[in-house]
């Protein structure tokens, strides 16, 4: 899983990736130095866990793929069964190039098999 991040990582604009359980736990990582993997990981699961509940509320079950634009950089969330991928990229990052990446990705860690928490 690992060597799946850190080709990820290889796209131009990504800072980092990891996979994280829906409450927060880190199963795998490769983030650049600048990021840490405590504080990314929980607000991954934050905004997983509150983007659930928004949607719980509506009557909508579960989200697929999740964008998170902020001032500082872009993050990516994809549902890959047990667990979700989370992508961290440059603001000015066009989505396009990099999203088929990312999707990429996200099937070779869902057809991986069973994750271990």
């Amino acid at each position: 899983m690992r060597k799946i991040l850190k080709e990820l990582n290889d796209v131009v604009g990504v800072k980092g990736s990891l996979v994280v359980t829906k409450d927060g736990m880190v199963i795998a990582s490769h983030l650049s130095r600048q990021l840490q993997e405590e504080l990314v990981a929980a607000m991954a699961a934050n905004v997983i866990r509150r983007t659930r509940r928004s949607l719980e509320r509506h009557g909508l079950r579960h989200f697929a793929r999740f964008t998170l634009v902020a001032s500082h950089g872009k993050m990516v969330f994809t549902d890959t069964g047990p667990a979700f991928l989370v992508v961290v990229m440059d603001r000015n990052v066009e989505l396009g190039p990099v999203d088929i990446e990312i999707e990429s990705a996200g099937m070779r860690i869902r057809n991986q098999g069973e994750i271990r928490i």
